[in-house]
Order: structure tokens, then C-alpha cells, then sequence
């Protein structure tokens, strides 16, 4: 299920676009974005051992292309402040495309570079608030973000940062007063997308799917941009009530782009939806092996374990929790999902240090869902209870936090309750989870009848 903080994760942030001008980039996708890149062919070496050395196969990717033409032009002049900007962010981009962390560390040194060699311009500050938003440095994003505006008050990047940094510290107030003034004096794909996950998070998603169609209409995108907005109004539609919709927007998504990753699982969802397992199957293993995102891999093993093949499942989920781990080696902190992993598949006790130490960093929706739901597998559910509530206090209709909901409430005897939320999960997304989606429907069927 995509969320902001996955977006982040997965590198699907709205990032500058490659090959702009540095004065003149802007960002273009949420955290889950963009791309355009033109150079010489030559690739950078990717770690044999990084997950990321799965996402293309064969070739030379325009961005690993551009990547060695700007390491050439830093090696010659390291005071290029231009060339380590546009390194900088080229490198951003190939870590969106492949989900490789090991890419931050350069990445972050050539901004650090630019930022030092071009004092007066924004854009390395930008560059630098979007790889903090990656690594969930979201304090730091925040500030980051401000430094940028001071700089350039009007500048629609450095907003945008901001407001992905507000909404993953739980700030919301401000997130959506800021984005609406963003939306309403710059509306484009990197407004206009923020907008729609604001709306979402409250659980307008009718409101949440006009802005997003109007971002997918932004004129001039490249098509990756284009697949990235479709996407997103697949899983909207979704949540909407109309998966023929989803269905469309994702298949036009990979007309543009074939290989585009969020569309692949997005297919994949609603084939857990129709319980066509193996199809399912076939998609999220297709969408791992271009990004491999814990996200899609989690989403096979269950697939798998939904289908009885649980030494399939075990085998996925090692590769998930070795992925999340390098992420967290790499900077990325990855407590939330490393939480709500370890409590659905390991270690119930180390998935509540997991989420109370997201909790204590950030007390957003999702880190108090992740929270409630560490504590009911740890028996305490009265406690589980107050966290769940809090995780739905903006009316998000996230399936994901309903049926946390509805199972922390059966487990409490709420049963009147859990029978609304677990049917509001099935109603919004009856493929958000092949485990999730069939627990909720066994247990539906066995809640006591109101008398």
C-alpha cells in the first residue's frame, strides 16, 4: 500500500530533474520521481552485494550514462559547483531507480560539495532536504528545507521539501496549511501530488484523486513523471471503489513505461484482490526485480505463504529483512518497517523496540498504527486500543490501519467496531495484504452477530 514514508523509502520523492539546469531544477515526483538524462555511455559500478544490482538488466541506464559523464567532469575540476550538483542529483535518481543505499553516501558528498562551491543558490540545499527525506532524516530534511527558503523564499522545490518533512513528522496542521497555499500558487505534479496525499491522509479520496488526475494532465512531463502520477490514481481509484479504473491507470502507466515498478504492484494488488495468487505473484516478483523494494518483496512472500508455499514465503521474507537491514547500514532509518516486519513475520518482541523507538522520533498516524499493532502481538491491548484510535484520528481510510483497527478491536471485545473497520479494509482494498485480506475476512466470519 503506497504511504508517503514508502515513497520515501522507495525513492519515489519528487526530486529535482536530471540533466536541468541547477539554477532552474525543480522537483518533479513524492518521494517516490522523475527523470531525463542525456551523456556519453560508460556506467558506475553498483556493489555486488547491494540490492540494487537487480534492478536493469544488461545496458547502461541514461542515468548510469550521466553519472560517469559528471564524475569525469568532477574529477577534472572538483571545484565545479555545477558538475557536483548535477552529480549530486544524478545520483539521487539512481538510487530512485534502483533502490541501491549505497548511493546516498556519494550522493551526499557531491551536494555537500556543490553546496560549499555555490553558497547563493539554493539547489544543492534542495538536493540535500530530498536525500534526507530518503534516509527519513526528517528533523534534519525540515531544516534543511527552511535554510533553502531563506534563500529563495519563493522557491516551489524547497516548499515541497518542507511539506514532506512536516507530514513525516506528524506536524499536520502546518503540512496542510502549506501545501494548499503551494497547490493554490503553483499547481503542477509536485504540488498537485502533495495535495492529493494530504487529502488522502484525511480520507477525502475523491478530493485525493481530482488533484492527482490533475497532476498526471501537468503539461510537458517526461513519461516516467506521467507512470509516477498514473500510479498513484490506480491506487486511488482503488481506494475509490473502482478497481477497473486502477486496473486502466496502471496498465496505461506501463504502456508509457514497461518496466515501471509501483504499476506492477499496483496490478499485483488488485490480483490478491480478484485471488488470483499466482498473477500476483508473477507481478510483485516483476516489480522486485526492477526496484527491490522490502515493499514488493514482503508483498510475494505473502503471496506465497497466502498460496501454502511457506518455504517460498521464508525465502522472501530473509531477503526482505536483509534489504531493510542494508538500509538501515546505508543511513536510512527504518525502524517503522522494520516494526511492522518483525510483527508480522518475526520477532514480536524486537518489532515493539522497532516501533517504539519510530514513535518516540515521529508520532505520525502510521507510527502509532505500527505501534498499536506491535502491542497487540504482544498482548497488550488495551494499550494497542488508544494507539489504533490515534492512528485514525485525521479519517484515513489507509485498509492497512482499518484492519489493525478491527483486529485490535476484536481482540479487545469491541466486535461491533472491528466488524465496521474490517469490512471498511476488504471495501477500500481486499488485495492490500494477501495475509492481512484473508485474516480479516476469517475473522468477519467468525465475530459474534450483533443480537
Amino acid at each position: 500500500m503506497p504511504c508517503w514514508a514508502a515513497i520515501v523509502a522507495g525513492a519515489v520523492l519528487i526530486l529535482p530533474l536530471i540533466g536541468a539546469c541547477a539554477s532552474t531544477a525543480t522537483p518533479a515526483s513524492a518521494t517516490p520521481t522523475s527523470a531525463a538524462a542525456t551523456a556519453v555511455p560508460a556506467a558506475e559500478p553498483t556493489p555486488a552485494t547491494s540490492p540494487g544490482t537487480r534492478g536493469r538488466a544488461g545496458g547502461v541506464s541514461r542515468t548510469q550514462a550521466r553519472i560517469a559523464f559528471l564524475a569525469e567532469r568532477v574529477k577534472d575540476d572538483p571545484n565545479d559547483g555545477d558538475a557536483q550538483l548535477e552529480l549530486g542529483l544524478a545520483l539521487l535518481q539512481r538510487i530512485r531507480e534502483t533502490a541501491d543505499p549505497s548511493l546516498y553516501g556519494p550522493a551526499e558528498a557531491a551536494l555537500r560539495a556543490s553546496r560549499r562551491l555555490l553558497p547563493g543558490d539554493p539547489q544543492p540545499l534542495v538536493g540535500l532536504g530530498g536525500l534526507q527525506l530518503g534516509r527519513h532524516e526528517f528533523t534534519e530534511a525540515l531544516a534543511t528545507a527552511r535554510s533553502a527558503l531563506a534563500i529563495a523564499p519563493g522557491s516551489v522545490s524547497a516548499s515541497s521539501i518542507e511539506v514532506d518533512a512536516l507530514i513525516e513528522l506528524g506536524e499536520y496542521d502546518a503540512a496542510f496549511d502549506a501545501v494548499e497555499a503551494l497547490a493554490s500558487r503553483s499547481p503542477d505534479l509536485t504540488t498537485l501530488s502533495r495535495l492529493s496525499y494530504s487529502r488522502e491522509l484525511r480520507g477525502d479520496i475523491e478530493g485525493a484523486l481530482a488533484a492527482m488526475r490533475e497532476a498526471a494532465e501537468s503539461p510537458s512531463l517526461a513519461a516516467e513523471n506521467t507512470s509516477f502520477a498514473l500510479s498513484i490514481v490506480g491506487h486511488l481509484e482503488r481506494l475509490n471503489g473502482d478497481p477497473d479504473a486502477a486496473r486502466s491507470s496502471f496498465e496505461r502507466a506501463l504502456k508509457l513505461v514497461p518496466s515501471h515498478a509501483p504499476s506492477l504492484a499496483g496490478l499485483g494488488r488488485l490480483a490478491v484482490g480478484d485471488g488470483d495468487l499466482h498473477a500476483a505473484g508473477t507481478y510483485f516478483e516483476r516489480a522486485a526485480a526492477i526496484v527491490p523494494l522490502a515493499e514488493y518483496v514482503i508483498a510475494l512472500g505473502e503471496t506465497y505463504l497466502a498460496g501454502g508455499d511457506s518455504e517460498a514465503a521464508r525465502r522472501q521474507f530473509d531477503l526482505a529483512r536483509a534489504e531493510i537491514t542494508l538500509f538501515n547500514a546505508n543511513g536510512v532509518a527504518a525502524d517503522l518497517d522494520l516494526a511492522l516486519f518483525e510483527a508480522d513475520h518475526g520477532d514480536h518482541d524486537q518489532a515493539l523496540i522497532y516501533a517504539e523507538a519510530a514513535y518516540d522520533a515521529a508520532p505520525t498516524i502510521r507510527a502509532a498504527d505500527a505501534l498499536a499493532w506491535c502491542l497487540l502481538r504482544n498482548g497488550r491491548t488495551a494499550e494497542a486500543l488508544l494507539r489504533s484510535r490515534e492512528a485514525l484520528r485525521l479519517g484515513s481510510r489507509d485498509p492497512l490501519l482499518l484492519y489493525h483497527a478491527g483486529m485490535i478491536e476484536a481482540d479487545g471485545g469491541d466486535f461491533e467496531a472491528a466488524r465496521a473497520h474490517l469490512a471498511a479494509a476488504l471495501a477500500a482494498d481486499p488485495g492490500f495484504s494477501a495475509i492481512g485480506a484473508r485474516d480479516a475476512r476469517t475473522l468477519l466470519g467468525g465475530l459474534p452477530t450483533p443480537s
